[in-house]
């Protein structure tokens, strides 16, 4: 077990037997009711049981919402309740078609039905993306941090980052508060001997602004993006270089979110609401040959990942200006810069793949009014997102306008994928606060452009920043 799944997972242990665990294939949250014990389950390995423990707050945790793996890859996850014993059973049920396609590319045997002893582990099976890279050089790779007065939670993130298992990479701390010196204190102090890890200052309030900083200065011919406070998977980088390194036609790799932990009911309405997980299937998308079946697509919000888990050929991402300095948190619009990216990549005629073996685990709201105000700012970065490309070219508009019904339909109808998948106990107040978002936010587009355009009317994504310092600067 790496450090960041011992400080974010309740892993299992060998447990007394319980009764048999039921699993719902289709959709794993329906029925759950926080606190949700969120768990990470091996198959190479010995599979236990599961007890009820209790929640930092002292609550006993009830039901369990388990990621199967194999040999690291998700496969899905798992309800039940709890306490729940032969869980090695309830897997098999749920997983057993795809425990045998993994395992036949593999070129193994057959699995038999799972019990309590798993798979037989092996040490480098063929499907670990850090196989290939002992036969082949491999490129450097910038990871970028923006950050903004939060060291505790950097730190824990950088932890995470430092044990990767890709064999070549930098760290670019990019302190969108510097002002206050706690980030740089916290980075230089503990990192500034460290070669791979680089210090940025950026004054400039912006997430985006803040990327783009981190962007200019990034050695790697790979630039890979996260949040200052997710728990990071060890393989998660060469899960998504891997991708790169496969298809030269790839130009962006996206990657799976899990909630770090559900224990309260704010953060299983978020998972409700769409949360960040795109699904357990790799996909690839283009406006060619892949192009799934959706009136909405390439317009529909969230569709091909998020932000906190994404990375780019960096000369693509430079030569396509970086991120919209007036989209995203720290400017009116609240988000839309990781849709308008992923939008760029795709008119640009490059593809972008969803790989979910890439995985991070992201701490949502605790609380009803910091997810009211997540999901409100959400309404807004969608629209705006969108406002900035019906304000482009004439095709574009053309697109998005034909598109507009479906999207309307989308948002509002009760009967609608998106709508109907929250389930009847979500609260139609978080809906109308997302619509209310998406109606702002044309206007707070267009106060967000007014302001970059004053603050720096020759910005450009490609220009340099203040110089980094730290360890490597």
């Amino acid at each position: 077990m790496t450090m960041s799944e011992a400080r974010a997972l309740d892993a299992p242990r060998t447990l007394p037997p319980g009764p048999i665990a039921t699993s719902e294939p289709a959709r794993p949250l329906e029925g759950l009711r926080p606190p949700i014990r969120v768990v990470e389950l091996e198959l190479a390995g010995t599979i236990p049981d599961l007890l009820a423990t209790t929640s930092p707050d002292g609550v006993p945790y009830r039901q369990a919402l388990v990621l199967v793996r194999l040999h690291g890859e998700p496969l899905g996850l798992l309800s039940l309740d709890l306490p729940a014993g032969d869980l090695a059973r309830a897997v098999w049920s749920r997983f057993h078609s795809q425990i045998a396609r993994h395992l036949a590319a593999d070129g193994e045997p057959p699995a038999r039905p799972l019990s309590a002893a798993g798979l037989p582990p092996r040490e480098a099976p063929p499907c670990v993306p850090e196989r290939p890279f002992a036969s082949r050089d491999v490129p450097l790779a910038s990871v970028v941090v923006a950050t903004c007065d939060r060291p505790f939670q950097l730190l824990r993130t950088l932890e995470d980052l430092l044990v990767q298992t890709y064999p070549r990479f930098e760290l670019i701390v990019v302190d969108n508060r510097p002002g206050a010196g706690v980030t740089r204190e916290a980075v230089t102090g503990r990192y500034g001997a460290d070669p791979r890890v680089r210090y940025l200052p950026e004054p400039r309030v912006g997430l985006s602004t803040a990327r783009n900083a981190g962007l200019a200065h990034a050695r790697g011919a790979l630039v890979a993006f996260t949040d200052d406070d997710v728990t990071i998977d060890r393989h998660w980088l060469s899960s998504l270089a891997q991708v790169f390194l496969d298809d030269p036609e790839t130009a962006c790799v996206t990657g799976l979110i899990l909630p770090l932990e559900l224990d309260t009911t704010a953060q299983l309405l978020f998972e409700l609401f769409g949360g960040f997980s795109k699904g357990f299937q790799r996909r690839s998308f283009d406006l060619a040959l892949n192009h799934p079946p959706d009136a909405l697509f390439p317009y529909a919000a969230g569709r091909f990942g998020s932000g906190a888990n994404s990375a780019f050929r960096t000369d693509v991402l430079r030569a396509l200006g970086g991120f919209a300095v007036e989209l995203g948190a720290g400017t009116p619009t609240r988000g839309g810069e990781d849709l308008d990216a992923h939008l760029n990549v795709l008119h640009a005629g490059h593809r972008l793949v969803y790989q979910p073996r890439a995985l991070v685990w992201h701490p949502h709201h605790l609380d009803l009014p910091g997810l009211s105000r997540q999901i409100h700012r959400y309404g807004i970065g969608l629209s705006a997102a969108l406002s900035k490309r019906l304000a482009g070219g004439r095709d574009e508009r053309r697109a998005i306008l034909r598109r507009l019904p479906a999207g309307l339909a989308y948002a509002v109808h009760p009967g609608s994928v998106k709508n109907r998948s929250k389930g009847p106990d979500y609260p139609a107040r978080l809906t109308l606060l997302e619509l209310a978002g998406m109606l702002r936010g044309p206007i707070t587009y267009g106060l967000a452009r007014r302001s970059a355009g004053a603050r720096n009317p020759t910005h450009r994504s490609g220009a340099r920043p203040p110089s980094g310092v730290g360890g490597g600067g």
